[in-house]
């Protein structure tokens, strides 16, 4: 059994109890410790993976990644690495809020690294990526949505065509972004 199995399983047990505003707050607190560098961001890792709210996700991956932009830069891209395998490999239940925040960086090697990703991504996901991302997003963000959308465009899937529908309208193409169920 992982050394995390412990801490996963008490955190879910805690999450039907817990509101997202508890959450928050509690999450502010680690976030703070890190900051301070009193605790390392691996503090973070029991929320990132555990959590499903958007926002809470999506900040604490914030703070693990920015965690580690002090140390040493093989330190950054081991955290980038590690978060590109949570979204990999499924590991995070709020896969799209992980994915936002590796979008959200700007940097043209991490998106790279998650462009392959970005089709494994439930509709639902998508949505969550699209509502995270920076009101006013960088170059770099814009041209990886667009090749998104250049990607799914036209597709007969249900699932892609929704991704479709997400990105342009991120782009101004289409409607604001809403969650809706996927087609079966």
């Amino acid at each position: 059994m992982s050394p995390m199995t412990p801490a996963l399983i008490s955190y879910w047990q805690r999450l039907p109890a817990e509101s997202p505003a508890i959450r928050g707050i509690n999450l502010a607190a680690l976030r703070d410790d890190v900051r301070a560098g009193y605790r390392p961001p691996d503090v973070l890792v029991t929320t990132i993976l555990a959590d499903n709210d958007d926002e809470i996700v999506h900040a604490a991956t914030c703070a693990y990644v920015e965690g580690y932009t002090s140390s040493p830069a093989a330190h950054r891209a081991a955290a980038i690495d590690t978060a590109v395998e949570w979204v990999r490999r499924g590991l995070a239940l709020n896969r799209g809020a992980v994915f936002a925040v590796l979008l959200g960086t700007g940097d043209i090697d991490v998106h790279e690294r998650i462009a392959a990703q970005r089709l494994s991504l439930s509709a639902e996901e998508v949505a969550v990526v699209c509502r995270q991302l920076p009101p006013a997003p960088a170059k770099s963000i814009v041209a990886f949505l667009r090749e998104w959308a250049e990607l799914v465009e036209g597709s007969s899937d249900p699932t892609l065509s929704r991704h479709y529908e997400l990105v342009a309208s991120v782009l101004g193409r289409r409607a604001p972004v809403t969650t809706q169920p996927e087609a079966a």
